[in-house]
């Protein structure tokens, strides 16, 4: 049986606030719930369905700490989705630290006030599609272990560092390193005319207002993507996450 200071610590984990304070975040399904546990990431506890629990193998289940069985009920009293998906769990979060002089010969993704969960979570999967390991955000994006954001990644997040800093020093310490700064903008040179390196950062703006103006001081090349013809009325600009598939596509070519 769930008891009831479970029900309020997983229930209060969709605040920010309380997942900082106990370093723990929210997974839900089978699919990422099973990705979790086959992964070695420190599990706290596991929430199932008796059919959920049964099918699966013995060894999978020990990498979780606390498993309890749940009915349908419980699982409703603490699901984050709209409809449950048979497991949750309480996973603990890891914290990066950002050592910019280990990411000179790679791509990276860097990401200025991005606000919208999704987009955070889309992003995070396409780096994890074409093998970019490192996302540096500014303070001001989105948590990454905000509820929307884990079920959008769809499990990428386990194979992408997501780091949280200060881009000024980031991109201070990249022009000592000499490593090239490409900031996706409307007025930047078409993504497929430049010369793309093997390394480099990827910088992607916040979705109204683009990448901060302090910031451009910092950018080696602006990048756009161009629409195939004249662009229509109410459709001025891709979606930041559609951008960024886009070129990292073009880079990773």
């Amino acid at each position: 049986m769930l008891s009831s200071s479970y029900i309020k610590l997983i229930n209060s984990l969709r605040f920010k606030k309380y997942r900082d304070r106990n370093k723990l975040f929210v997974i839900e399904g089978d699919k990422l719930v099973s990705e979790y546990l086959a992964s070695g990431k420190p599990v706290k506890l596991l929430l199932a369905l008796p059919s959920w629990i049964e099918k699966k193998d013995r060894a999978l289940l020990s990498s979780a700490r606390e498993i309890i069985s749940v009915s349908e009920s419980e699982l409703i009293k603490v699901s984050q989705l709209t409809t449950p998906q048979g497991t949750l769990a309480l996973v603990e979060m890891e914290r990066f630290i950002p050592d910019i002089e280990s990411l000179e010969d790679k791509l990276s993704i860097i990401l200025d006030n991005i606000q919208d969960p999704g987009n955070l979570g889309t992003i995070i999967r396409i780096a994890a599609w074409f093998g970019i390991e490192n996302i540096i955000c500014s303070f001001g994006t989105v948590d990454v272990y905000n509820p929307k954001t884990i079920q959008s990644s769809m499990g990428a997040h386990l194979h992408v560092n997501t780091y949280f800093a200060d881009l000024h020093d980031t991109f201070a310490q990249a022009a000592e390193l000499n490593i090239p700064v490409y900031a996706a903008t409307l007025d930047g040179e078409p993504v497929k005319n430049i010369d793309k390196t093997h390394n480099g950062f990827l910088l992607f703006g916040n979705e109204s207002r683009g990448v901060s103006e302090e910031l451009m001081t910092y950018v080696t090349q602006k990048i756009s993507i161009p629409p195939f013809k004249k662009v229509q009325a109410g459709i001025d600009s891709l979606n930041v996450a559609m951008s960024a598939a886009i070129i990292c596509s073009e880079f990773r070519r």
